[in-house]
């Protein structure tokens, strides 16, 4: 069921499939403009890899791009990930998701 709500935030999905299929594209003035800003928040993403004490591998997975979208397509007002919610519900989804992907290789 959709809300009016949902006419102001964007569906990650969509967002990814466009810049996966717009690749090959010329860079435009806003983002030749704001090379500080986008130097600043790769600074953010990677203080939180160091503090985290991540390895930088995860940044070359296909998934890590797909992350950055999904944020950045939602917008500022994106909430803090709890740990609850990481650890319980988000990972019992995500082993339902794996479970669907292994029933064809199964059979």
């Amino acid at each position: 069921m959709r809300s009016p709500m949902d006419l102001f935030v964007r569906r990650p999905e969509t967002a990814i499939a466009r810049n996966k299929r717009d690749k090959l594209r010329q860079q435009n003035i806003k983002e030749a403009c704001n090379k500080k800003a986008v130097r600043r928040v790769h600074r953010y993403i990677a203080r939180w890899f160091y503090q985290a004490r991540i390895p930088s591998i995860p940044v070359k997975l296909k998934n890590f791009q797909d992350m950055l979208w999904a944020v950045g397509s939602f917008g500022p007002n994106l909430f803090a990930l709890r740990y609850h919610t990481l650890r319980i519900p988000l990972l019992n989804e995500e082993l339902e998701y794996t479970k669907e992907l292994l029933k064809g290789h199964k059979e």
